[in-house]
């Protein structure tokens, strides 16, 4: 079961794009603690679930997927209407918003190399923890263990360790962003918001779209030009 009951949402200041989401299921599958313990409210949330996710539905009439984490760990998850947009409607921080960035790029090479189904589980909900630790801890150091947030028990032991290394590669300098990448956002009022990975064109990409449409731009001149002289 994911995390669930809500502390409060943030309300995007500007979202970008209305997504329905009509299905989700874990991906590579869940690991789950005893409690998760939030101490600034006293909250005690329990059976946590932790797995990246896939979300699927429409966008604009088209059918989407995506590979998103829990931004919310307080919401249930859920089916419905999000909104598409970026971290800071729920991250302002922009050194967080950073290190956010570099956990799920590294998280996602290692998912990608990974063929074993249970240490996929446990890179999946270490990655998971991390995300949680980096959005909700705000007592100090990073420690999935400890602090003002933190998690316990259940068959997810390993998955705290690697969250903890995860974490130090992080803080320490030792991972950086993966270039390419940048973090949006399915924000919804009602349900678990999702975080997740949105490819960013290369230089060279732009330079050959930008290419595109400025030939596209001179054949339409160039016909508008036909069109007056045989008036």
């Amino acid at each position: 079961m994911a995390a669930a009951l809500a502390l409060g949402a943030v309300v995007p200041a500007a979202a970008h794009a209305t997504v329905v989401i009509t299905g989700y299921d874990d991906d590579p599958g869940y690991l789950a603690a005893d409690a998760m313990v939030y101490t600034p409210t006293g909250f005690v949330g329990y059976w946590p679930g932790m797995s990246r996710f896939r979300f699927t539905g429409t966008e604009n009439g088209q059918a989407v997927a995506f590979l998103t984490y829990c931004a919310d760990a307080f919401t249930a998850i859920g089916t419905g209407s999000f909104e598409r947009t970026g971290i800071s409607a729920v991250l302002s921080d922009t050194t967080r918003q950073q290190q956010l960035l570099t956990l799920l790029t590294h998280s996602d090479v290692l998912l990608g190399n990974e063929q074993d189904l249970l240490a996929r589980k446990t890179i999946s909900a270490a990655t998971q923890l991390a995300v949680w630790e980096i959005l909700e801890e705000h007592g100090g150091s990073y420690d999935t263990t400890s602090g003002q947030f933190y998690t316990v028990g259940g068959n997810s032991d390993d998955a705290r360790a690697l969250a903890n290394s995860y974490l130090t590669q992080i803080t320490t300098g030792g991972w950086t962003a993966i270039a390419g990448h940048k973090l949006q956002l399915l924000f919804s009022k009602d349900q678990q918001s999702q975080v997740f990975l949105s490819a960013v064109p290369e230089p060279s990409s732009w330079a050959t779209m930008i290419g595109g449409f400025a030939l596209v731009g001179g054949m339409f001149r160039r016909k508008r030009v036909a069109v007056a002289r045989i008036a």
